[in-house]
């Protein structure tokens, strides 16, 4: 197993949502490419229609953890969340890009974490 234990968590606001379970899917399966990762159960995604709660879950299962995204399209401001985990080493800022080139970023903030370590540290 890889040393590297790293979360990035994403929270975005953001001017091209995706609206739509094939997209996501196809967003899920891109990002993996991008970060050079395996998968190994392919994307899913559920839309949800639960008023005030509208929106877009994708999850995929990577051969080294997994990636999460939750997409609400129709708050105020259309906002994501989104989960990168893997104990293969990734580019925070690739994934950061491919969300910025795809979705269109306002504003963000995300966290970085290294989960390797017996107590969680930011890195």
């Amino acid at each position: 197993m890889e040393k590297n234990h790293k979360h990035l968590i994403l929270n975005a606001v953001v001017k091209n949502p995706i609206n739509d379970e094939v997209s996501c899917n196809e967003w899920l399966q891109k990002l993996v490419e991008i970060v050079n990762m395996e998968i190994l159960i392919p994307p899913h995604s559920k839309y949800c229609d639960i008023p005030g709660n509208e929106g877009v879950t994708g999850t995929v299962v990577i051969t080294t953890s997994h990636m999460s995204i939750h997409i609400w399209p129709q708050l105020p401001k259309p906002y994501i969340r989104m989960d990168v985990y893997s104990c293969k080493d990734f580019n925070a800022e690739q994934v950061v890009s491919f969300v910025d080139s795809t979705m269109g970023i306002v504003e963000s903030d995300y966290l970085l974490i290294d989960r390797n370590e017996t107590k969680l540290k930011l890195i």
